[in-house]
């Protein structure tokens, strides 16, 4: 889960794929590069067991991680600030480690700072499949070049298998005209990297996430039509990824 611009709802769309994947009782490992920890807190509140602390990732030993019923969580830590700092060489720590531990897993869901470093381009580099939610707002979509140079550029520089899913429009606010317009430019320039869904801007999801539970599973009728996009989105990813149902 990645965007260069911050604020675009990366954590909330990435904590909403975890519980989406666990729900279908696949063992699911979440990795939390961004160092404000929002997703960790939820997943905590959702029954998620913090295994590990994601600076470990970047460095030399060895790591044991045990999978619980829940949704398994690497958690960002105050030393994630010191990663910018290290050698390229901990690009390639991260992948091992990732790759030791993908046995024990169905899903592994990365949740990426709002910052292109060491810790954006390891995910890139180790991931299948990357999804970028984004805003419908001028200054998010002024990013989206910058955006798509960097992911493209990892998969031609290092991981050629590497899976662009597409934008997903998150936080629409389908009162707002210009939002509208926007959306309608993606859809002419962009159709062949856009997912074919939104996300639509609702006091139910925060409130959901506070619970600590997806927002399907809040009993109120906001919540439910916002579960419904959730749905209809990760309908979409789950068959560009090869998910079966």
């Amino acid at each position: 889960m990645t965007n260069q611009k911050g604020g675009v709802g990366k954590s909330t769309i990435a904590v909403h794929l975890a519980m989406a994947l666990q729900e279908r009782g696949d063992r699911v490992l979440f990795v939390e590069l961004d160092p404000q920890g929002n997703a960790s807190k939820t997943l905590e509140k959702a029954g998620g067991v913090a295994a590990l602390q994601a600076s470990q990732l970047f460095e030399e030993q060895q790591l044991t991680i045990t999978p619980n019923e829940g949704i398994t969580l690497i958690n960002a830590d105050a030393k994630m600030a010191d990663i910018e700092r290290a050698p390229l060489t901990v690009m390639s720590t991260f992948k091992d480690h990732l790759t030791a531990l993908a046995s024990q897993f169905d899903h592994c869901v990365i949740d990426t700072p709002p910052t292109l470093g060491l810790r954006m381009s390891s995910a890139l580099i180790v991931a299948n499949h990357v999804l970028s939610p984004i805003e419908l707002e001028e200054y998010s979509i002024d990013g989206i070049t910058k955006m798509l140079q960097t992911i493209f550029g990892v998969k031609l520089k290092w991981n050629p298998d590497l899976n662009f899913l597409g934008m997903l429009p998150n936080r629409f606010n389908s009162r707002s005209e210009d939002q509208k317009k926007t959306l309608m430019n993606l859809v002419e320039n962009y159709a062949h990297l856009l997912i074919r869904a939104r996300i639509g801007i609702r006091s139910s999801i925060p409130e959901a996430l506070s619970e600590g539970i997806p927002v399907w599973q809040l009993k109120k009728t906001s919540a439910r039509e916002a579960g419904k996009e959730f749905q209809e989105a990760f309908k979409l990813i789950f068959e560009k990824m090869g998910v079966a149902k």
